[in-house]
C-alpha cells in the first residue's frame, strides 16, 4: 500500500502588513522527501504521525513536499504558486498512490485564494482522480470551508488547544485512509457552519466553555456509524467569508448520521454562545495581578494577546513593557524580535553594558521602541531541540542570533528583568528551552511575558502559580471591534448579536 504525504500549513492573519513571501517558507520549513523524515520522523506533528501511521497500519508512506512558517500576512502569489506548483508536480510524477495524507492548517489565505487550503485539496484531488482517497488533517484554529470538505473523503481536526495531539489525529487520519483503501468503511462528511466567532481567549479546550464542546465532540464519535468528529473553532484574524465556527462528522456510509450528529453540535455550542465572548483584563490590571501576586508559587504569566505570535503577532510589542515600567515591576522576563539591537549587542559582546531602544519597530500598532540599560549576559545562535510534546509538536528550532539581557534597574523598572532579543521573526513562547538554551531559567522570575493567548500554555503552567490574560492592543487583539472586516459573513455573532442559526442552512 504506497501513500503519500504533503501540505502547505499557513495561518494567515489579513490583518497583519508583512506578507508571507516564498523565503518566509524557506527560513522556516519548506521541506522535500528525505529532508521530511530527519525533521518530523521523531517529532510530535502532524507530518510525524503520517510516519507512525505507516508503522502502525504497515503501508508505505512517500513524504513529498512540507512547508510551513508561523502565522504572518497574505501568502504571496509568488509563494503559492511555485510551492504548490511544485507539490503537485511532485504528486503527478511520484505517483500513482493508494491514498493521500494531506496535512493543512485550514486558515490560509494567499492573494489569489481566500481560502487557500480548499483550492490545494481541489487540486490535490484533481491530480488523483476520485478514486483515490484522500484523508485531510487540520488544525483546531482552522475556518473549514465547504470546499475543502467537498475534496476530500475525511477530515479529522486537532482537539486540543494547546496543540498537543496533532501526532494523534495524523495516526487517526491514517488509520481511517488505510481502513477506506481497504475497504473496510465508506467515509461520508457533513460540514455545519454556525454563524458565530470564538474570540481567541475563550479558545483553551481544557477551560470552559471549550472544554463542553470537546467533550461533545467525544461523546459524537462514541455514536454508532460515527469514524471520527471534529470541531473546527476558527480563525478570527482571517478576514474571509468562512471564517468562524463549524463541525464535521465523517460516518459509515450514512450521511444523514453525520449530519444528524454535525447539527446537535452546532446546536448545542448555539445555546451557549454569549460564554464565547472576550472579558479579559486590560495591560494596566494585567500587570497589577501579577506585581501583587505573593512571590512564591512560581512566575505570573501574562499572555499578551495582541502579540500573539502563533496567530500573526509581529513578536515586537512594547506595550506590556511600557506598562511594566509604569508600575516598577522587577524580576519579570520577556522576549522581543528587535534584529538591530541583537548586532548592537553581538558588537559590544558578552559582558559589555548597552543602553537600546528595543522592540515596537514592525508596525504602529503594538507600541514604540522603549530605551533600557544592560549588560549583555549571553549571546547564543538559537538553535534548540524541544523533546517534549509542546504546541504544534515540532522538535527543532533555529530561532536565529539570539541574546540575553539583564536590564539594569533605571527608567521606572525595578531589579533582576531580563530580555530575550531575536533576529528571527515570529518567535513566540511555545517551549521553556527557548530560555533555557541561553542559561535563563523562567522558574526564578516572578513575572513572565509571553508573546500568545493559549499557545504557551503547555510550556509555562507546568512552572506558573497563574495564567493572567491581557487584552493588548495588535493583530491577534482579543477585542474584535478594532477590526476593519471587509469579507466576513453578515450576520456573524457577536459582531451581530441578532444573527440566527438554522440547520443544514448555509449563512453565506
Amino acid at each position: 500500500m504506497r501513500i503519500a504525504c504533503l501540505g502547505m500549513m499557513h495561518e494567515t492573519n489579513t490583518f497583519q502588513t508583512v506578507p508571507t513571501t516564498y523565503e518566509a517558507f524557506q527560513e522556516f520549513e519548506l521541506l522535500r522527501e528525505d529532508e521530511i523524515t530527519v525533521q518530523h520522523a521523531t517529532a510530535n506533528s502532524t507530518i510525524s504521525g503520517f510516519f507512525e501511521g505507516a508503522g502502525r497500519y504497515e503501508f508505505d508512506l512517500v513524504p513529498l513536499l512540507h512547508a510551513f512558517t508561523g502565522p504572518t500576512g497574505t501568502v504571496t502569489k509568488d509563494a503559492f504558486d511555485r510551492i504548490v506548483g511544485e507539490m503537485i508536480d511532485m504528486l503527478r510524477d511520484a505517483g500513482p498512490f493508494d491514498g493521500i495524507l494531506l496535512g493543512q492548517h485550514g486558515a490560509a489565505v494567499s492573494e489569489e485564494f481566500p481560502d487557500m487550503d480548499g483550492e490545494i485539496a481541489s487540486r490535490v484531488r484533481e491530480v488523483v482522480g476520485t478514486n483515490t482517497p484522500i484523508v485531510m488533517c487540520l488544525d483546531l484554529h482552522s475556518n473549514i470551508t465547504h470546499a475543502m470538505v467537498a475534496n476530500v473523503d475525511a477530515t479529522v481536526v486537532y482537539r486540543t488547544n494547546p496543540h498537543l495531539d496533532p501526532k494523534a489525529r495524523a495516526v487517526e487520519a491514517s488509520e481511517i485512509l488505510v481502513q477506506t483503501i481497504r475497504g473496510d468503511v465508506n467515509p461520508v462528511q457533513w460540514i455545519e457552519q454556525l454563524p458565530m466567532v470564538i474570540n481567541i481567549s475563550k479558545q483553551a479546550t481544557e477551560l470552559e466553555p471549550m472544554k463542553t464542546v470537546m467533550n461533545d465532540v467525544r461523546a459524537v464519535i462514541e455514536r454508532p456509524g460515527i469514524i471520527s468528529a471534529s470541531c473546527g473553532q476558527g480563525y478570527p484574524y482571517a478576514d474571509v467569508i468562512e471564517m468562524g465556527v463549524s463541525f464535521v462528522v465523517v460516518a459509515d456510509g450514512d450521511v444523514s448520521a453525520a449530519r444528524d450528529a454535525a447539527q446537535w453540535l452546532a446546536e448545542r455550542t448555539w445555546k451557549r454562545r454569549a460564554l464565547f465572548g472576550n472579558d479579559t483584563p486590560t495591560p494596566s490590571q494585567a500587570l497589577a495581578a501579577a506585581i501583587n501576586a505573593p512571590s512564591d508559587g512560581g512566575p505570573s504569566v501574562i499572555m499578551d494577546m495582541g502579540d500573539n505570535v502563533g496567530g500573526g503577532g509581529s513578536a515586537d510589542s512594547t506595550h506590556l513593557l511600557a506598562e511594566a515600567q509604569r508600575q516598577h515591576a522587577s524580576e519579570l522576563l520577556m522576549s522581543l524580535f528587535d534584529p538591530e539591537s541583537v548586532q548592537v549587542c553581538i558588537a559590544a559582546g558578552p559582558g559589555a553594558d548597552v543602553t537600546l531602544k528595543v522592540g515596537g519597530k514592525t508596525d504602529n500598532l503594538h507600541g514604540i521602541p522603549i530605551e533600557v540599560s544592560g549588560h549583555v549576559r549571553a549571546i547564543s545562535d538559537g538553535r534548540f531541540e524541544e523533546p517534549t510534546p509542546i504546541h504544534g509538536g515540532f522538535r527543532f528550532f533555529n530561532y536565529g542570533p539570539t541574546v540575553a539581557l539583564d536590564l539594569a534597574p533605571t527608567g521606572g523598572l525595578g531589579e533582576g528583568n531580563t530580555l530575550l532579543l531575536h533576529t528571527e521573526r515570529g518567535v513566540g513562547n511555545m517551549t521553556r528551552e527557548q530560555m533555557y538554551s541561553i542559561g535563563i531559567i523562567p522558574e526564578r522570575y516572578r513575572i513572565v511575558i509571553a508573546k500568545g493567548v493559549v499557545s504557551p500554555r503547555a510550556a509555562y503552567e507546568p512552572i506558573a502559580r497563574e495564567i493572567i490574560l491581557a487584552d493588548t492592543a495588535g493583530v491577534s487583539s482579543a477585542d474584535l471591534s478594532t477590526f476593519n472586516f471587509k469579507h466576513r459573513r453578515r450576520p456573524l455573532y457577536p459582531f451581530e448579536e441578532d444573527a440566527d442559526y438554522q440547520p443544514g442552512v448555509i449563512s453565506w
